[in-house]
């Protein structure tokens, strides 16, 4: 099995959650397994001791497309990965997650050939924001012989998993109706997880991952103590990979939540705080 990962862009945090999710996988790898990591930086993984695939700005800007669409770039990356092995089952992970189940049923599900998603959040229709309004136009719409209805939910794409023998007609199949959206005008954020979950769920026997892996997409800020605790620790005292990948014990990786609801009301009373009383009185050293 390959497990891939993409990381571009020059904020090191996303860098950071990589290498904690590496080595979290790293933990129960069999010699059959490999790691690639496609990036702007392959500099920061060195020690990672995974296969370094680089990535230039130029391709990034290719892979968006005439729309300009970011999360295209995620597609392309899979699909062209994919087609690179197309032997192989395929895991892709987004950064900011970890494994803390049993990489073993993963593999297995994949060798049985059912597909991995991270988990069902529910249909579009009952969704808000963007999400909904998504749905509102190509609701009852056509798109490579699907016609979206009921049976077509939002799956959380932070887990990707495909099987050899589905890979290609499955990344075909998003990208094509992620385009063919992006055509019609519809450029809302979620395009690229939507089409992906259509497909999976048409293509493959779809089946969830959160219960082997973690995404702390909503409580990042603990994460990113968490992870930078590590391993700046590592680093301080010389660690080699191994002690890396024990201080991720279960209890660590299951110890902080991975995702916290902060009321909207807060949020904005926050907002408003900050800006009647902002930060003031900077001082610099050498410019007394």
């Amino acid at each position: 099995m390959n497990i891939f990962y993409l990381v571009f862009g020059t904020d090191i945090s996303y860098h950071l959650e990589a290498y904690m999710s590496i080595r979290s996988i790293q933990k129960q790898l069999t010699p059959e397994d490999r790691i690639f990591v496609q990036t702007t930086n392959p500099e920061f993984y060195k020690h990672a001791s995974v296969e370094i695939l680089p990535l230039s700005a130029q391709q990034i800007e290719k892979w968006k497309g005439t729309h300009d669409y970011i999360f295209r770039v995620k597609t392309l990356a899979i699909k062209e990965f994919a087609q690179e092995h197309p032997e192989e089952d395929l895991l892709y992970l987004d950064t900011d997650t970890f494994l803390y189940g049993q990489l073993d049923e993963l593999r297995l599900r994949l060798q049985n050939g059912q597909g991995l998603m991270h988990k069902l959040e529910g249909h579009p229709e009952s969704m808000k924001g963007g999400t909904h309004k998504m749905w509102k136009i190509v609701k009852g719409r056509s798109y490579r012989g699907i016609t979206l209805g009921e049976r077509h939910n939002m799956w959380n794409s932070g887990v990707l998993g495909i099987p050899a023998s589905k890979a290609e007609q499955v990344l075909e199949t998003s990208l094509s109706i992620c385009d063919m959206m992006l055509d019609e005008g519809i450029k809302v954020h979620i395009i690229e997880q939507y089409c992906t979950s259509v497909a999976m769920e048409v293509l493959t026997n779809l089946r969830l991952a959160c219960d082997h892996i973690g995404h702390y997409w909503g409580n990042k800020r603990e994460w990113h103590h968490l992870s930078a605790t590590i391993f700046l620790s590592s680093l301080m005292r010389g660690a080699d990979i191994e002690e890396e990948k024990m201080a991720l014990t279960h209890d660590i990786m299951t110890r902080l939540p991975v995702s916290i609801h902060r009321p909207t009301t807060a949020v904005k009373i926050k907002k408003v705080i900050d800006k009647l009383f902002p930060n003031n009185n900077y001082q610099y050293v050498g410019k007394e």
